[in-house]
């Protein structure tokens, strides 16, 4: 089934909307580390119901700049944020062999167990998609349903291409401004203002509107150089260089959404292949919305996200 949603006018939608936002952390139930094969992941729990972990996209961002937007879920759902090992306030300090697909795999299995979810609900953003999709391969009786939100594509060569897209949508000024970044010193230590500043201009060409990258929460820690060196160590797996999910998503059998934008470098035609290949899926794509609909689109985001759930 493919839903295609059109923009919003209504200022009272807005309204509803910026009000939320203003009240998100009083749906904050709960933060801290937990141990997950043997190391120590952030977690935060927004919200009570029906649980749904959440993987957050990158490598090099956290859980942080889904919010707080995700968070009016919260008002439904038992949203459960992690950070992957090496980023955000989860552990840096670990083994560099572990920095592996497998490894980030049996991460997720390990969230769902350490909350006591039998078959979980399971929301990947953009990489964290991707994720959620090898996942889902891996592990398919542990699913209750999939929500793949403006997913990286399945083959390697796929994303190779919307890399090329991101990348000719940056204006002038912003790659003068990206380069100029690049060679400074804050850059060099991985001052975290500096990364917010760069991730912050390398994203606006992702939004259909481009002054919406002005509402990322892009929140970078103090040790950020020594989790950007550990993340470099995920790249020497094979797994993450070259592959293609295509024909072994069959496998994969709860119920699930695919969420993109019109305008998101994942094209619209790239996502109706994932659809043929998942069985039992649902695919919305947003009108005037690019790689973030939580920001863009909250409520039609928010409004998809439900009507699947239930």
């Amino acid at each position: 089934m493919l839903r295609i949603m059109r923009r919003p006018l209504s200022l009272l939608c807005f309204l509803i909307s910026f009000c939320g936002i203003l009240h998100h952390k009083e749906v904050f139930a709960q933060e801290g580390l937990k141990d997950i094969n043997g190391v120590q992941l952030y977690t935060k729990v927004v919200g009570e119901g029906l649980p749904l972990v959440i993987v957050h996209g990158g490598p090099g961002l956290d859980h942080s700049y889904l919010l707080p937007q995700i968070a009016q879920l919260g008002k439904y759902y038992k949203l459960i944020f992690f950070d992957m090992r090496a980023s955000g306030r989860s552990s840096v300090n670990i083994d560099t062999n572990s920095m592996t697909l497998d490894t980030l795999l049996e991460d997720i299995d390990g969230i769902r167990k350490s909350f006591g979810i039998d078959k979980m609900n399971l929301m990947g953003h953009s990489w964290g998609g991707f994720l959620a999709m090898q996942y889902a391969v891996k592990y398919p009786d542990r699913l209750s349903s999939l929500l793949l939100i403006n997913t990286s594509p399945a083959s390697s060569k796929l994303k190779d291409e919307t890399e090329r897209v991101a990348q000719s949508r940056m204006t002038k000024e912003d790659s003068e401004a990206r380069l100029t970044l690049l060679r400074s010193e804050a850059f060099r230590r991985r001052d975290p203002a500096a990364m917010a500043s760069l991730f912050r201009i390398s994203f606006r060409g992702s939004f259909f509107e481009p002054h919406y990258a002005d509402s990322l929460s892009l929140v970078f820690q103090p040790n950020y150089s020594a989790s950007s060196a550990m993340l470099q160590h995920l790249f020497k797996d094979r797994a993450l260089l070259n592959y293609d999910l295509s024909r072994r998503l069959s496998a994969v059998r709860c119920p699930t959404l695919i969420l993109g934008g019109e305008y998101d470098q994942v094209s619209p035609q790239i996502l109706l292949d994932l659809q043929k290949s998942i069985l039992s899926s649902t695919l919305v794509i947003l009108k005037h919305c690019g790689h973030f609909p939580y920001i863009e689109r909250q409520n039609d985001f928010i409004a998809a996200v439900r009507d699947f759930l239930q």
